[in-house]
């Protein structure tokens, strides 16, 4: 994957969550964060399999989750970017691949069974108007 490719797919991920909700800017989307500490580096935590349920409804608490995980992944994104960048060759591939086990160790933080849940909550769940109200209670105006 190019800079340019990574950077595309990274702005058009941001670009659904920051214009795509639907908000006026009149209310804060955007849960509140912890800041960030370097020092506190935590252990690799195990991430559940995930498998799709035969429904695609969610609950007030999923959304929020899946928020959260939203929020999360384009701060993970921003700080990764950076390294994805200036890398090359070999070490690029290799800090591809940990993106993507630091991706679903921060959706499996956040209760979400990992990167595959988010994804399906994105791909199905959202796309589901039935669920327009968890995910207004949640933070997030679709």
């Amino acid at each position: 994957m190019d800079n340019k490719l990574f950077a595309f797919l990274f702005l058009l991920a941001s670009s659904f969550f920051m214009f795509g909700c639907g908000s006026d800017g009149s209310e804060k989307l955007t849960p509140n964060l912890p800041s960030k500490n370097t020092q506190a580096v935590q252990a690799p935590i195990t991430v559940p399999k995930f498998t799709a349920p035969q429904t695609s409804a969610v609950n007030v608490n999923k959304a929020k989750q899946y928020v959260n995980a939203s929020a999360a992944l384009l701060l993970l994104g921003e700080e990764w970017s950076e390294k994805i960048e200036k890398a090359q060759g070999e070490e690029k591939v290799i800090i591809l691949e940990n993106y993507e086990k630091a991706r679903d160790q921060v959706c499996s933080r956040v209760g979400l069974a990992g990167i595959a849940e988010y994804n399906w909550i994105t791909n199905v769940a959202v796309k589901d108007s039935s669920n327009a109200e968890a995910f207004a209670a949640a933070g997030l105006k679709l």
